[in-house]
């Protein structure tokens, strides 16, 4: 028995679901054999559901592509943000420190590298590894045994900082006493870094105090 087309084409969509009876799919295979027009529009069924399958899933797709994008430039800018802002608090750290280590004005010590000699006759004390923003000088004559003796005592000051950015390759000198101030005078030449208030009129006995406490750096 023929069916007619209508009534099969209202069928298919269970039959495309394999959602119908038995009977009924005997009915429209045997249609089919017989019908090439709802035998094709049978296969568009399938089709037109294929497409509106994977219409989600691509959309679904460029969706979480979009999302993860934009989470990965945020992720990009904030890291960006801290490298920023570490560099910035690196710096500073550093100009604050390269202040406190400017402004730290301090006496530098004897040391090895440190020496006095007689250049072109300037007394020249000359300083390995360091170098200093001021000098402090004082030149002290006294009597002894009716002998008149020259002395000199010196210390020099410099910052932290001098210290950092000096190689200990690098050497830096400074005139004690040019030739024409009297410098072939000079008999011993100390360092010295107590109180220099009133040195000038010490006693014998209280400058052999200051001379205890002194480093002897060159004598004639």
């Amino acid at each position: 028995m023929k069916y007619p087309c209508g009534l099969v084409q209202d069928l298919l969509p269970l039959y495309h679901d394999k959602a119908c009876s038995e009977e009924s799919v005997k009915i429209i295979d045997q249609h089919f054999q017989e019908c090439p027009v709802c035998r094709k529009y049978c296969e568009s069924l399938g089709e037109s559901n294929n497409v509106l399958a994977d219409l989600p899933n691509s959309a679904l797709e460029m969706e979480k592509t979009a999302s993860f994008r934009a989470v990965k430039k945020k992720m990009r800018k904030k890291q960006m943000l801290t490298a920023l802002i570490a560099v910035a608090l690196l710096i500073v750290i550093f100009i604050s420190g390269m202040s406190v280590l400017k402004s730290s004005e301090q006496i530098i010590q004897c040391q090895e590298g440190l020496t006095v000699t007689i250049s072109d006759g300037d007394l020249i004390a000359r300083l390995q590894g360091n170098q200093a923003n001021s000098m402090r000088i004082k030149r002290v004559e006294t009597e002894i045994e009716g002998m008149t003796k020259v002395y000199l005592f010196f210390y020099l000051s410099g910052t932290k900082w001098d210290k950092v950015v000096t190689s200990e390759n690098m050497f830096s000198e400074y005139v004690l006493c040019p030739a024409d101030k009297g410098a072939a005078q000079i008999d011993s030449v100390f360092y010295y870094t107590g109180d220099y208030s009133g040195i000038e009129s010490l006693s014998e006995s209280d400058l052999q105090k200051v001379i205890k406490n002194s480093v002897l750096l060159w004598e004639r």
